[in-house]
């Protein structure tokens, strides 16, 4: 459809989900048609992965990491909210799990993998940020953002089976950090002028 002159013009942008492939396509089709804007929207987690540490891995290095490293624009996750039953459901899915679970008895809401996964993101990159260059090495997978207010955001997972040490340089400023194994985290600090 890309490839065609008559279809191009009617297509603004390109949906993924993540049930099959891998994202680095994503990377590969942007730079095949770099006026399409990408977008990672569906993947789901379920009852039929209950390895918490696995799934934030999952969740954050191939969702959120590797997406966005691949050009994509924003990261969603289905479902948003399901409740104890892991409904409403109108087909598909019967027991995929929500970033949230709100149990529809007592109004009691579980924040799932998936929201901790999102939340390292969502807390620190800012709407309107543009991700910028960052290297990977040593089983670290990150992807690092400049913000509108100038403020930087790195988001690191290492699902190594040992603490990696590593180090961020931004002009003068600098940092070395060692991330435990199979963990996630986020930084964020003011750019310098």
């Amino acid at each position: 459809m890309l490839a065609d002159p008559q279809a191009n013009r009617y297509v603004s942008g390109i949906a993924w989900h993540c049930y099959a492939g891998k994202s680095s396509v994503q990377a590969v089709l942007h730079d095949k048609f770099p006026d399409k804007d990408t977008w990672f929207t569906e993947c789901s987690g379920g009852r039929w992965s209950p390895d918490w540490a696995k799934n934030l891995q999952y969740f954050t290095r191939t969702l959120v990491i590797d997406t966005t490293r691949g050009w994509a624009r924003g990261v969603l996750f289905w479902n948003l909210a399901l409740d104890q039953n892991d409904g409403p459901h109108l087909g598909g899915c019967k027991d995929c799990r929500g970033v949230v679970t709100i149990d529809s008895n007592t109004g009691a809401v579980t924040r799932n993998v998936e929201y901790y996964a999102l939340a390292h993101a969502s807390r620190f990159v800012l709407p309107g940020a543009r991700r910028i260059a960052s290297s990977e090495a040593g089983g670290l997978a990150n992807v690092a953002f400049r913000n509108p207010d100038g403020s930087m955001a790195l988001l690191v997972a290492n699902g190594e089976p040992a603490a990696r040490s590593f180090a961020v340089k931004v002009g003068k400023q600098a940092f070395t950090y060692t991330l435990p194994a199979s963990s996630v985290a986020s930084f964020t600090w003011k750019a310098p002028q």
